[in-house]
């Protein structure tokens, strides 16, 4: 394990590199032994060093097409803060600011009632639920490429980075959210395409996932947090002057341009 030392040094490093738009080797390259107890002691390192307010969870790697692109195996989280709200109306998101970043479009959930006990269905995590919107993820890894493990990717946040979202749609008038289809648009094209069952098998489910997962840390998913429930296509590089368009299946359509 690592200790608390150690922890702030590579929660400092990873924070460096996202400052200075300098990235870094995989902490694997140097802790080899990394686990995902170390790399989450760092990313609550990291976002304490940050700043900025909480607001929810980014769930990464849901599903099957980013795991295979990322030879990653199964899901992990990180946190969202106000920071990283872009606001749809408000402009375009500075290109400078980022790496390298990549577009991803997903189900929002915005729970309406705190999780405090494990939950056992998806029935039962839909009661949890508020509103559902229409969002784009945009993740920006710290590290020279998009090559790293698992841990890697836990310590740095889940690669969170900013994000999008649509208007909200109370959870009572939307659809079976495993069914909701989404084109992802740039350039005038469809770019890729996906559902929403492309998230762990429903959006539900990976937010059911994540409550649990967070019982067993003694944290509480709360009421007005929002989840970004993982990427339904694969991720799209962006580019300086670039603009993406999610057009989601009755929750309307969710942009951002870089400039």
């Amino acid at each position: 394990m690592l200790n608390s030392k150690e922890v702030a040094i590579h929660a400092q490093n990873l924070f460096a590199a996202e400052q200075s738009c300098t990235p870094i080797s995989p902490l694997t390259d140097s802790v080899a032994s990394l686990s995902e107890e170390d790399a989450y002691a760092v990313q609550r390192a990291g976002v304490a060093l940050r700043g900025g307010r909480p607001v929810g969870y980014k769930l990464g790697y849901t599903s099957a097409a980013m795991r295979q692109q990322m030879n990653i195996d199964h899901p992990n989280y990180g946190v969202l803060t106000d920071a990283m709200v872009i606001d749809e109306e408000g402009g375009s998101i500075p290109f400078g600011a980022l790496i390298h970043p990549l577009v991803e479009p997903e189900i929002a959930l915005v729970i309406g009632r705190d999780v405090t006990t494990p939950v056992a269905s998806r029935a039962e995590m839909l009661c949890h639920v508020g509103a559902v919107s229409a969002a784009l993820e945009i993740v920006d890894t710290r590290y020279t490429a998009y090559r790293f493990k698992a841990p890697d990717n836990i310590a740095d946040n889940s690669s969170a980075a900013r994000y999008v979202l649509g208007p909200p749609v109370p959870v009572s008038r939307a659809p079976d959210l495993r069914l909701i289809g989404v084109l992802l648009w740039s350039g005038g094209c469809v770019v890729d395409q996906g559902v929403g069952a492309s998230a762990l098998g429903d959006p539900l489910l990976a937010a059911m996932w994540l409550a649990n997962r967070l019982l067993v840390e003694g944290k509480v998913l709360a009421a007005g947090e929002t989840i970004l429930t993982g990427g339904l296509t694969r991720a799209h590089a962006a580019t300086r002057g670039a603009s993406f368009v999610g057009e989601f299946a009755s929750l309307g359509c969710v942009r951002a341009s870089f400039g």
